[in-house]
């Protein structure tokens, strides 16, 4: 295999920059698709694919982030000392090692799909967890080949296939859905083909990857199997150990999803509810999902853009512009977190009418959107507290956050159902949120959040709170009618009013120096703010 070349610092960032836009794509179309998905199936038919998703979550959270980060990682390492054959050791390695991973895991999830169903107290899902356990079988030589085109600095593959797996999976399951519902299949049937898209998108992205290996000739990197034990047993531990830890954060919002799909569904059954109220209701309840998915995306778009800047002041011991960097990247998260938190949920009603057809759930899903805040900044702070070496941190975070939201479900469900079920969701994460400020905090021994900057953004989200409102009550009063088409206006021209309140004012009073907003997108349309108000920004 001929030798790579060095990568430049500008190569490097045209890298990080094609798989930051990887990645924003993937996480539209993985929370986009649910809407109309919603639309077509009904929330009994939401509420079946909502029950095995997070068992699919797993498996694409362990393929596009957590291995292939690790084996890039050892890669890039190794490739330093220009050890030709250690590459090779760590592709083959990580292909035996995760092969037997996604064994065991098609197995477990094969054959115990009617404990696991029955655990729901749906043994009807059980056909729906087989169908997703092929795709742990795709995961060990996509996890590989994407770590390894990572590690020499080539995201294109990595980038390409993760938008061809969910373009293509999101395919699968918008014309299998209208088909199967327009020939009176059931709603079980209509939630197979709908995660029948984990196996095709998972095969598209496999494929393509295949075919950068085919056309770069790279494929001799599998032909060669004789290990050295020391370098398998070393490379194995760096693999199952780091590959949880890189990817605990991406599946915070799976575990919950986790907790609510095992028991949401009993502890509504046992509140006196009927078999098809329930599922009706875990249904709307999951709505949120992807409003929760679609609300944390900006600001962990621009948050997470700042880790490796963060990361290169960390390797040149300059402490002050890494605490400015990571001031910046909370404050990004905070205010866009709070904005879309608040302003969602003011404006809950009409869009959960423009969205999913009516307004059920209006209230649970108003408090559920608090989370999104919480979420943007554990995001954030576990992201940094990665790139400075914690690794155990998240994952304890993580433990006591899913344990604090399955107590709190137990608590809050009997009485308060899916509104129990949405607070329980907001305190765990405000919890686990506290618990990686507190830590990163307690690092850097310095204030990561002015008073100053913590005033404006309240300042800025009361102005806007209040300004939309006002607009709801005055829509309301000058149109009397109902209907989605009334709602959808609604929801569209009062989110852009609650936006333009937020942007104005927030830059209006100094949230952001001049240079800070170079890292955010549009900011020559807001830099005549910044002129105009220089002076009493700094009074």
């Amino acid at each position: 295999m001929a030798e790579k070349p060095y990568k430049t610092s500008n190569e490097l960032l045209r890298g990080a920059l094609i798989l930051s836009a990887a990645a924003i794509i993937v996480k539209v179309l993985s929370a986009a698709y649910r809407i109309p998905y919603q639309n077509i199936a009904g929330d009994i038919g939401f509420y079946i694919y909502q029950q095995v998703y997070p068992f699919y979550g797993v498996a694409l959270t362990l393929s596009t982030l957590g291995f292939p980060v690790v084996i890039s990682k050892l890669i890039a390492e190794r490739e330093s000392s220009k050890n030709e054959f250690a590459v090779k050791d760590i592709v083959v390695t990580s292909f035996l090692v995760l092969s037997t991973m996604g064994m065991m895991m098609f197995v477990v999830l094969f054959l115990g799909a009617d404990w696991i169903a029955g655990l729901m107290e749906d043994p009807k899902l059980s056909s729906l967890l087989k169908i997703i356990a092929f795709s742990y079988l795709l995961m060990p030589i996509s996890s590989v080949l994407r770590g390894y085109y990572q590690g020499i600095n080539d995201m294109l593959p990595t980038a390409s296939s993760q938008v061809a797996e969910q373009s293509v999976r999101v395919l699968t399951i918008l014309v299998l859905s209208i088909l199967f519902v327009q020939q009176g299949y059931s709603q079980y049937v209509v939630g197979k083909g709908a995660v029948f898209g984990s196996i095709t998108g998972g095969m598209a992205g496999l494929a393509l990857l295949l075919v950068y290996v085919i056309l770069k000739e790279e494929w001799q990197l599998f032909l060669r199997m004789d290990i050295r034990p020391a370098n398998f047993i070393k490379i194995s531990k760096a693999l199952v150990f780091q590959g949880v830890a890189f990817c605990i954060t991406g599946l915070i919002l799976i575990l919950f999803q986790f907790v609510d799909s095992l028991h949401l569904y009993s502890l509504l059954r046992e509140t006196g509810m009927g078999e098809n109220e329930a599922k009706g209701w875990k249904g709307v309840y999951d709505r949120g999902q992807p409003l929760l998915q679609l609300g944390t995306v900006a600001a962990n778009s621009f948050a997470l853009a700042l880790v490796p800047v963060i990361s290169r002041f960390l390797q040149k011991n300059d402490q002050y512009e890494l605490l400015n960097k990571i001031k910046l990247a909370l404050r990004v998260s905070a205010s866009l977190g709070l904005a879309a938190a608040i302003g969602l949920a003011v404006m809950m009603s009409p869009v959960n009418q423009m969205l999913f057809t009516d307004d059920k759930g209006t209230v649970a899903l108003a408090i559920f959107s608090l989370s999104i805040v919480f979420t943007s900044l554990i995001m954030t702070t576990a992201a940094v507290i990665q790139s400075l070496g914690y690794s155990v941190v998240p994952m304890v975070i993580t433990i006591i956050g899913v344990f604090s939201k399955w107590v709190l479900n137990l608590v809050l469900v009997p009485r308060y159902h899916i509104v129990g079920a949405a607070s329980a969701t907001v305190l765990a994460l405000m919890v686990m949120s506290v618990l990686f400020y507190a830590v990163l905090r307690i690092h850097m021994k310095k204030p990561l959040m002015e008073k100053n900057h913590i005033y404006i953004i309240l300042k800025s989200t009361v102005y806007m709170g209040t300004v939309v409102v006002l607009y709801n009550a005055l829509f309301h009063l000058l149109f009397t009618g109902e209907g989605r088409l009334l709602a959808t206006i609604q929801a569209l021209i009062g989110v852009a009013i609650g936006a333009a309140v937020f942007v104005v004012t927030s830059i209006r009073t100094g949230l952001f120096e001049e240079e800070e907003l170079s890292h955010i997108p549009l900011v020559s349309k807001l830099e005549r703010f910044i002129k105009t108000n220089r002076g009493k920004n700094h009074e």
